[in-house]
């Protein structure tokens, strides 16, 4: 108990530092150098964003570049995902996810609770993917959801390998790519 009251007495001495030096810090520094400071602090969080950003758009740009030598490859839109599998057929005695994830049941059987079940709309026309649960997509993209672009390879559809999900800074750091690129271009007419 004396430890604590010491340690919450500690941090509040800290804390109290922190701000009596932050405030002596801009109460005597110039006009001009708080502006540099704040709009260094904006430059800098953009920055940051942007490199986020980039990270996302490489490793999406990955995953396209793996799926392109599977035997199996598919893109598109995703319209539904089914998640999670759950045995809910007959009503009685459970063995089957036949209306919680029909598509994963007709492959998978009994073991759908393991999957998670992604409806798209392809080059295929509508199919769908069994993901594993706990698969990592590629791409920024954390989890599928509906309207979200997808490119996806493996050994089938039942069995992806890689499955690529942009995320929003993906689009935004395409349309730098796309700037640039056509900037470029009208630097070399």
């Amino acid at each position: 108990m004396f430890y604590d009251i010491i340690k919450v007495g500690i941090s509040k001495i800290k804390t109290d530092l922190i701000l009596t030096f932050s405030f002596l810090f801009l109460k005597y520094m110039s006009t001009k150098r708080r502006i540099i400071l704040i709009i260094s602090i904006f430059i800098m969080s953009g920055l940051f964003w942007l490199v986020l950003g980039i990270f996302d758009y490489l490793e999406y740009k990955k995953a396209a570049k793996a799926v392109g030598g599977m035997p199996w490859q598919d893109g598109g839109t995703i319209t539904m995902v089914r998640e999670p599998c759950v045995l809910d057929t007959p009503a009685n005695a459970p063995t089957t996810c036949a209306i919680s994830c029909p598509m994963v049941t007709s492959v998978y059987g009994s073991a759908c609770i393991n999957y998670i079940e992604i409806d798209t709309q392809s080059q295929y026309g509508t199919t769908f993917i069994a993901a594993p649960v706990g698969f990592v997509y590629s791409g920024g993209g954390t989890h599928p959801s509906p309207g979200m672009q997808y490119i996806a390879g493996g050994s089938s559809n039942v069995m992806p390998w890689v499955i690529g999900i942009p995320g929003a800074s993906v689009s935004r750091i395409q349309s730098l790519v796309n700037a640039f690129k056509y900037i470029i271009a009208g630097f070399k007419k």
